[in-house]
């Protein structure tokens, strides 16, 4: 039995990229395979006289010719009836592999016995043969599958799996490997992602990775595909759409659990809307006028100089339960913090900074929507400015500390639609957060070791040790009018702590501010 299996329906494709395809196959280094190419009744008299070359000349050539023209799913499984190999390498007519692409996949497949799906980064191809758009993908994340295909190619999934799920399904067609892909990881035993650029997408006129409005009706498919998975999971959720090709994810909050909001306040006063302003009564009337969630309490952290009839006013704007924890005065953020969530008896809380107000009613609704999703520690709103540019869409470490999508306007979907949708990250700030407090409580807190941001870092190093992760949505927004401020000597403390983790992100592996070189994420 071959180990791989290569898929390819076929059908009229470019003479010269298919030769290109040919070349990239016989030309790997990777010999342990056979390729399954099924005619789906060509019209152009070329490529039956090719197809039948091939299969003479390579006895790893099967070729199966319909002799009707039945669309991308049944071509494809056709060609997969051909297999007889462990693993499937989805292959399409006019694109091509790296020469050791199958190498590559094989190494990663014997390092885990029980892989049943691997995926790899992918680059798109000019007509002209220019490499371009290279998309260096993250670790395994379930939830920015949801939004897009992101795993897309190239991918190889293991052969008994794909019969176990009933092969590619008809009324999918040009999301075919999409819903393929959704039905098997339901059951995959392990999935994993290699860190190279194995496939190399032709971008036509007529390809989806040339634009995403060239196949309209692949998106539609798209969407019932993550609509019917979710439905599969027991999930209810609404899948509509958030951009050009990504869907994005509403769930219905299946139970109401108890959560404290915990807010460190002082005496700070900030210009908002040309008005002088307590920061602390601005997030306090947030609070109360855009909150709809209603199992909620809320713990005032203030210093001594706040005086008892202020923190009176502030709770008698609310219509929930609230408390206050003193500190002394000038008490960082972070012992601040931390004494909030050392007072907090509910096992999960949103921390609040001073600065920000809220934009979305249903937003507490939004972050506990995810928060019982596996690993996820922390839940992240995308941050935003008076002037409506991102100021944080969660943490990266990659290629150095930064928060992601800063300086992009909100609306902006950013590298390969990443700020568009949910996903998960490696951390989230902490202005506004919803926190699972037994894992913060685990890993010592936030770290006091910072005046700035850097804490923010800091903490989600300490997290991805224990092997957690954070989820960052744009469906849940809040404004700040705070000025980002970075110190460079805590920026160095930080690398001295974590110098096995700082430049390696496993879900954003290069720089997404808005200053950053134009590359994919």
């Amino acid at each position: 039995m071959p180990r791989f299996s290569i898929i390819t329906p076929v059908f009229n494709p470019p003479k010269q990229a298919f030769e290109q395809c040919v070349s990239s196959v016989m030309q790997q280094s990777f010999t342990d395979w056979e390729w399954c190419l099924a005619d789906d009744a060509s019209t152009e008299p070329w490529v039956s006289e090719r197809l039948n070359d091939l299969q003479a000349s390579d006895a790893r050539v099967k070729v199966v010719n319909r002799a009707t023209n039945g669309g991308i799913v049944r071509a494809s499984n056709d060609a997969i009836a051909l297999a007889g190999g462990e693993f499937l390498v989805l292959l399409d007519n006019d694109d091509e592999l790296r020469h050791d692409a199958l190498a590559l996949v094989a190494e990663a497949a014997d390092r885990s016995p029980e892989v049943d799906y691997l995926y790899s980064d992918e680059n798109k191809l000019s007509p002209e043969g220019q490499h371009f758009d290279a998309f260096a993908k993250p670790v395994w994340s379930p939830e920015r599958l949801l939004g897009q295909n992101y795993t897309s190619h190239l991918s190889v999934l293991r052969r008994d799996a794909v019969e176990a799920v009933g092969r590619f399904r008809p009324g999918f067609d040009g999301s075919q490997d999409y819903d393929l892909v959704l039905r098997v990881v339901e059951r995959a035993r392990n999935i994993v992602h290699i860190p190279h650029v194995l496939y190399h997408w032709r971008a036509l006129p007529s390809s989806t990775a040339s634009a995403a409005a060239a196949k309209p009706y692949a998106f539609v498919a798209a969407l019932r595909a993550v609509t019917e998975h979710l439905r599969r999971r027991g999930i209810d959720a609404e899948v509509g759409e958030a951009g050009p090709s990504l869907a994005r994810i509403r769930r219905t909050l299946p139970h109401r659990p108890r959560v404290t909001v915990i807010v460190p306040i002082d005496e700070s006063r900030s210009q908002i809307l040309g008005v002088d302003t307590w920061c602390a009564e601005n997030v306090v009337r947030s609070l109360a006028l855009r909150t709809t969630y209603t199992n909620h309490d809320v713990t005032f952290v203030a210093p001594q100089s706040v005086d008892e009839m202020a923190l009176t006013t502030l709770s008698d704007r609310l219509s929930v339960p609230s408390r206050v924890v003193r500190v002394a005065n000038g008490t960082p953020k972070a012992d601040a913090l931390n004494a909030g969530l050392a007072a907090c008896s509910s096992l999960r809380a949103v921390v609040v900074d001073q600065h920000c107000e809220i934009v979305d009613d249903d937003w507490l609704q939004t972050l506990l929507s995810y928060e019982q999703l596996d690993g996820v520690a922390m839940v992240g709103a995308t941050v935003v400015d008076l002037d409506g540019k991102i100021v944080s869409a969660g943490l990266s470490l990659s290629p150095e500390p930064h928060e992601i999508g800063l300086g992009r306007h909100a609306d902006d979907v950013g590298p390969v639609g990443m700020l568009g949708i949910a996903r998960e990250c490696t951390g989230v700030s902490t202005r506004f957060a919803l926190v699972d407090v037994p894992s913060l409580r685990k890993v010592g807190g936030i770290s006091t070791d910072y005046q700035s941001r850097m804490a923010d870092f800091d903490l989600a190093c300490k997290l991805r040790e224990e092997g957690l992760h954070s989820i960052v949505t744009p469906l849940a927004r809040v404004r700040t009018f705070e000025s980002r401020t970075n110190d460079d000597s805590e920026l160095d403390v930080l690398r001295q702590r974590w110098p096995w983790l700082i430049g390696n992100d496993l879900y954003v592996r290069i720089d997404t501010r808005a200053d950053a070189p134009s590359r994919p994420a």
